[in-house]
């Protein structure tokens, strides 16, 4: 029996890209079918894009609810066997769903597949993702999120057996369910994939305000959910690795905007790394010893800079947060 596929695409005032994002999907080798379009209470042109391309979509508005309420909105009606996700700002290169399918076909005790990406930045220069390893998966996903939703395809009934996305988190939600799934059915059940599949958008102006969002996230999952199952001392080192990795990364993405918070956050995560019989990964002493060497070769003291723990989360908090917190599809 042929495998259906259901195209997921959660969208919130999202004319700017939403075409390119609908073409792409429409134009997959390997038909999907059905494709679902969630207008999460746009005010811009989004209902009218996706209601052009007529029958090739189903096409569904609702009141602004948050990406996961929008996913499981599509969820409901989808008749698919399996998911792909696609967000409105994304591409999937016309091959995605038949390899995809391949695989699946080929090993029927998958729950997730996922691919490589390459970042689009808006100069029109790319930069290429690998997939990360699903052996290390677990415990990699406490103190990191290697998956694009946007490269997924996920098995329908095991997104109904953990129930769907959470509408707890509007930001970090993907992360969550990874976890979920991870923890129900191995990461035996999830296969990365070397081919570059999708294209992720990297906006200007979006860059340092998305993964400020995105650490604030994975701060408050903490407790909830990255530190399940642990106690004790176990549970006090995995809480300063995951700490470190999130100021760490922050770090890496303020540079990389010309930021100049950037070296605060690069202090607190090599600070926080944890040092009770662990070794600080090779990549964080030679992204730090760079930033110390630039950071003293255009050097201008300023004690805005040497913020301690608390104004680094203080600032991540306050760099993720909206007008509505929900309005983040």
């Amino acid at each position: 029996m042929r495998t259906k596929v259901t195209i997921v695409v959660p969208a919130y005032n999202a004319d700017r890209w939403l075409r390119d994002a609908l073409n792409s999907a429409v134009a997959q080798t390997y038909q999907a079918h059905e494709i679902i379009v969630v207008d999460d209470g746009s005010e811009d042109r989004t209902g009218e894009i996706a209601r052009s391309f007529g029958d090739k979509i189903i096409y569904i508005k609702q009141s602004n609810q948050g990406v996961s309420a929008a996913r499981n909105t599509a969820l409901r009606a989808a008749t698919g066997d399996w998911i792909a996700l696609l967000d409105s700002d994304d591409l999937i290169v016309p091959e995605k769903l038949a390899k995809q399918v391949a695989v699946i076909e080929a090993n029927p005790e998958l729950v997730v597949v996922y691919s490589a990406f390459q970042y689009l930045y808006s100069n029109g220069k790319t930069h290429q993702m690998p997939s990360f390893p699903a052996v290390k998966l677990w415990p990699g996903l406490r103190y990191r999120t290697p998956i694009l939703p946007s490269t997924t395809m996920i098995r329908r009934s095991a997104l109904d057996e953990v129930g769907g996305f959470s509408t707890e988190y509007h930001y970090g939600e993907d992360w969550e369910l990874w976890f979920r799934l991870v923890r129900r059915y191995s990461a035996k059940a999830f296969q990365d994939m070397p081919e570059n599949l999708t294209t992720y958008r990297y906006w200007e102006n979006n860059v340092t305000k998305n993964f400020a969002r995105t650490a604030a996230a994975a701060l408050r999952l903490l407790d909830t959910v990255l530190l399940e199952g642990l106690s004790g001392i176990r549970r006090s080192i995995w809480r300063r690795k995951i700490e470190s990795r999130i100021f760490y990364h922050v770090s890496l993405n303020y540079r990389e905007a010309e930021n100049e918070r950037y070296w605060a956050y690069a202090i607190e995560s090599f600070l926080k790394w944890p040092l009770w019989g662990a070794v600080v990964p090779a990549d964080r002493y030679k992204a730090f010893a760079f930033m110390l060497y630039t950071k003293l070769r255009n050097f201008r003291f300023s004690t805005t800079y040497w913020w301690p723990e608390r104004r680094c989360r203080e600032s991540l908090t306050s760099q993720a947060e909206l007008p509505s917190e929900v309005a983040v599809s």
